[in-house]
């Protein structure tokens, strides 16, 4: 049978049979001697004047015998031990179980009904290759054979070996029978779990490649997150926790001009490597867009129309928040498509402003070739939240959600920390108010604006 099994498995398969036979032979021994004395203490209770005194000597023996061999499986460390100790508890019970015939030798009939029972039995507990149940079906003759006879030498009071083989071949007939059952059963069996442990290791190994290629994935997927960066103008702290390995969520910056800065965050719906291939192609788009020097709201209206292009067959959509920061005009022009809220933090009067959505999502065709944007002022000081609806849609354990005004109520408490800082100190309230794990991928984009230069 290990001819099925690829080299490399055998010795995983023969551990995972060997920590098998090894649990089986134990139960084995706990289900004879439970079976053995459940049945003499109903005796017993039912039948008191039939309880023969020669019983007691079998049933010590019997849980004599299952504490050695309950010691050695306990020691055992091959499958050929294992197997042993399987034959040697089965050699023992039919010792045992000839004993108790012989006692009750009356019944010739039932007595061999029991030899199949305990075969069928046996060969039902031990996983037994097919070819093993060969010897054990030898002991099980051997023991009904040497009942056969002393049993007939009972019944005749006579010292003479002396057989009765009509009785004899009908119960060889019904061991025969139980043989071939349990063979034909024990080859299909052991086929079927060669197949499924091949089956498996298969599956492990595909598995294990598609982990690694997540891996991979993943730090190349990391790679088109921005890294957290300072300059004169603008100090930007990138915050990002993926609930999977791949997640949907995406953000960028850049410095166009020397004091002109773009920045998007966006959110694409769903999970996994079909966001994450979306959030590939809307990187290289938004490349491609913002070199081409356009402001936010007539770039996402051309990043929504290669979305529909591309991808309008297969249902992918996505929100998106693009801004822009002048820092030679003190302007901020901003889009919201379907985006959660974002907030501008102003400091000259400790007021929050609420940067809400203008349209629907990327990727619904609307018929519209309008551009949403608005445009305001700012000042030295002031903070920019950008995050992903994972942020607010936190969950605690009793259900509530961290929502806008706790991210609100943070916001003003905390405004005054840098931008890295105020991200962290953003995660570390998350995971204390989180009931246990992250549902959503977290994403947050802050700005701090240090010096725009007034005209």
């Amino acid at each position: 049978m290990h001819k099925k099994i690829p080299p490399q498995y055998i010795p995983e398969y023969i551990a995972q049979q060997t920590a098998l036979i090894k649990n089986r032979v134990w139960l084995l021994c706990i289900m004879a001697l439970g079976a053995y004395f459940f049945t003499t203490v109903i005796s017993v209770a039912v039948f008191p004047e039939e309880f023969n005194t020669q019983e007691i000597l079998p049933a010590v023996f019997l849980l004599i015998s299952a504490i050695f061999v309950l010691w050695l499986n306990r020691r055992a460390q091959s499958l050929d031990e294992t197997t042993l100790n399987a034959y040697l508890f089965t050699a023992l019970l039919l010792a045992i179980i000839t004993k108790m015939n012989l006692i009750y030798y009356e019944n010739p009939e039932w007595n061999s009904a029991i030899y199949v029972f305990i075969f069928i039995f046996v060969s039902y507990v031990i996983p037994f290759r097919p070819f093993e149940t060969v010897i054990v079906a030898v002991m099980v003759v051997a023991a009904y054979t040497f009942f056969a006879l002393f049993s007939q030498r009972l019944i005749s009071g006579s010292d003479r070996v002396i057989i009765d083989f009509k009785s004899y071949f009908e119960g060889l007939i019904f061991i025969y029978t139980a043989f071939v059952l349990s063979f034909v059963i024990r080859k299909k069996e052991t086929l079927r779990e060669i197949e499924n442990f091949i089956l498996l290791k298969d599956v492990e190994a595909k598995s294990a490649q598609m982990q690694r290629e997540l891996e991979l994935a993943t730090k190349i997927h990391k790679t088109l997150i921005p890294k957290s960066m300072s300059t004169d103008l603008a100090d930007i702290a990138v915050l990002y926790q993926p609930v999977l390995y791949l997640g949907g969520d995406y953000a960028k910056f850049h410095f166009v001009k020397d004091d002109t800065l773009v920045f998007i965050i966006c959110d694409v719906t769903g999970h996994g490597v079909s966001a994450a291939l979306l959030v590939n192609r809307i990187h290289a788009e938004f490349e491609d867009l913002i070199k081409e020097g356009k402001e936010p709201g007539q770039l996402l209206r051309e990043l929504n129309e290669f979305i529909i292009r591309d991808f309008g067959r297969i249902n992918m959509y996505l929100s998106a928040f693009c801004g822009l920061l002048d820092f030679s005009k003190n302007r901020f022009v901003y889009s919201n498509h379907g985006h959660p809220t974002q907030y501008l933090y102003r400091v000259t009067d400790s007021s929050i402003l609420y940067l809400g959505s203008q349209t629907t999502l990327l990727g619904l065709s609307l018929g519209q070739e309008e551009v949403y944007q608005h445009e305001m002022p700012f000042d030295r000081g002031d903070k920019i939240l950008l995050f992903t609806d994972g942020v607010i849609e936190t969950m605690n354990s009793r259900g509530e959600e961290f929502g806008r005004e706790r991210l609100e109520r943070f916001i003003r408490s905390n405004y005054a920390y840098t931008a890295d800082r105020f991200n962290r100190q953003l995660l570390t309230d998350l995971n204390a108010f989180k009931a246990d794990q992250f549902r959503d991928d977290i994403f947050v984009l802050t700005i701090d604006v240090k010096t725009p230069r007034s005209t």
